[in-house]
């Protein structure tokens, strides 16, 4: 399990580890070990330069120095701010080779210059230990480092501020970001992860037990038992009635994808209940679901009293979806209420659903049961539609993912599914967050969103519990994304490419990392 933390919940977690299981000279000799391992297995031996710090940062550095110049890299060390202060620093400086590693300590003109022809350079210069503004000479060495091919960052950027993402216009603008033991919170915020590159997390021995204070879980994992199992005495009925609330003539593509997506993630029985002429429009198209055609508009959205339709239907279903190309209306909005009023199964919220009660959020809390507990809700926004709801701005928002999440779903009772890269999952206490990460930027296309509210309705109606079903959800999503990307460019994917490739992820539902 990796978890996500602030800094000093991480020292605190490595001092805890310092003092019950390995010293703090193994958890750097461990961090620069499995950084060094990955540059080797990259990269060819060429003229590396180490940016090193004075703190335990530099001292990273200093093992991935001696590791890589052992393995034939023409290593130069730049002493960005002279020798190190800290004692481990300073052990594994003392190891270092001095005929097979090159020191440059304080030279501007020889340092810069070495740099800047370097084809890789590691930046092990202030890791979480930065804030504030950077020193005019170590951005000076950062700024001739960014023009470099392969720019490896430390554990943290030299210039982002670990804790809230923060960072110097002048920062490392990392190719790639070795993350250790535990992701930095500060991390996950979207203009900071525009400057770490590829994630690669590296375990440096401190043991789960460590972590007494953490941000949430980095969710890397998925169990391909989450899906109900399929034994000979089972049937239709058995795994989920399933009613998909979706779609209008603009946007039937999105009653398509929703309703594909639930079937191919193993609900028994789908309903679609859609406007008329968008019922007659997919007939033809859609044939392993059934219909349940409502009242229209004119222009073919959902028309007035669609509630009277679906309440004789709602009470036979073990959940139900709403909002996917419902358009944003009146209509829509007392449709999207009456659901959350009078659904006893679970439900999923998302987009025009969303956006149709964003003046009217307290409904979520009228979602109680008829003993008077509250009904299980999921809702699914971007950032943008989570702003509407939360009346945060998207900066504020995605300045602090985790935090927002956390207090929307604890002060509505919802399970939260944040959106965008590293989607956040919060439960409805607020006590249990994850962020996932599968998925890239193919999932930045339309439909993409439909499909992975599909695919999360199918396991509630599956009877998965709501938490479980939006993280298993998420990360089938984007492992979905992950594996088409290996043999497609993430801008020809298209959501129907999601969808049929879902068979394999539930088949081999393994890791990527």
């Amino acid at each position: 399990m990796r978890f996500i933390v602030n800094n000093a919940q991480m020292k605190a977690a490595e001092a805890d580890c310092n003092a019950r299981l390995i010293s703090y000279s193994e958890m750097m000799f461990n961090a620069g070990k499995h950084i060094a391992e990955s540059v080797i297995a990259r990269y060819k031996p060429c003229l590396t330069a180490v940016m090193c710090g004075t703190g335990n940062n530099g001292g990273d550095g200093f093992v991935i120095a001696r590791l890589l110049a052992e393995r034939g890299f023409k290593v130069h060390v730049v002493l960005v701010n002279g020798e190190p202060h800290t004692d481990c620093a300073r052990e594994h400086f003392d190891k270092l080779n001095k005929e097979n590693v090159y020191l440059l300590n304080k030279e501007k003109q020889r340092c810069t210059a070495f740099v800047q022809n370097a084809q890789i350079v590691v930046d092990c210069v202030f890791g979480t230990g930065f804030h504030g503004k950077l020193p005019e000479y170590a951005a000076e060495l950062l700024t001739a480092a960014n023009n470099r091919p392969v720019r490896a960052a430390v554990d943290v950027p030299s210039g982002v501020n670990s804790d809230t993402g923060e960072h110097d216009p002048r920062c490392f603008k990392a190719t790639e970001t070795h993350v250790l033991a535990a992701m930095k919170k500060g991390l996950l915020n979207p203009v900071a992860l525009e400057l770490c590159g590829e994630i690669i997390p590296h375990d440096i021995g401190i043991d789960s037990s460590c972590y007494k204070e953490f941000e949430a879980i980095f969710d890397n994992d998925y169990s391909r038992g989450v899906l109900p199992e399929r034994t000979p005495g089972t049937h239709k009925g058995t795994f989920g009635r399933l009613l998909n609330i979706t779609g209008s003539l603009c946007y039937s593509g999105a009653a398509v994808m929703s309703t594909r997506a639930a079937l191919r993630s193993g609900t028994g029985l789908c309903t679609l209940a859609a406007p008329v002429s968008t019922v007659k429009a997919l007939t033809g198209t859609l044939v392993e679901n059934t219909f349940l055609p409502l009242p229209e508009t004119s222009d073919g959205f959902v028309g007035e009293n669609a509630q009277e339709i679906i309440a004789e239907i709602l009470p036979k279903m073990t959940a139900a979806a709403i909002g996917c190309g419902l358009g944003n209306s009146e209509n829509t909005r007392k449709l999207t209420e009456y659901i959350i009023k009078n659904a006893q199964c679970p439900i999923i919220i998302d987009a025009d659903g969303i956006n149709s009660i964003a003046d009217n959020i307290n409904v979520l809390k009228e979602r109680t049961g008829d003993k008077g507990g509250r009904r299980e809700t999921i809702i699914t926004p971007h950032p943008l539609e989570f702003s509407r709801i939360s009346r945060l701005s998207v900066a504020e928002i995605q300045h602090d993912r985790i935090g927002t999440a956390r207090r929307f779903a604890a002060e509505y009772g919802v399970t939260v599914l944040l959106k965008g890269a590293y989607t956040v999952i919060s439960d409805r206490s607020g006590d249990e967050v994850c962020v996932n990460t599968t998925g890239s930027a193919a999932l930045a296309k339309g439909g993409s969103g439909d499909v992975l509210t599909g695919i999360i309705a199918a396991m509630l109606a599956q009877g998965i519990p709501p938490y479980i079903a939006a993280r298993a959800g998420a990360y089938c999503h984007g492992y979905a994304a992950d594996l088409l990307c290996r043999t497609m460019h993430p801008a020809a994917i298209l959501a129907s490419d999601i969808i049929n490739i879902l068979p394999e992820v539930y088949t081999n539902g393994a890791p990527l990392n």
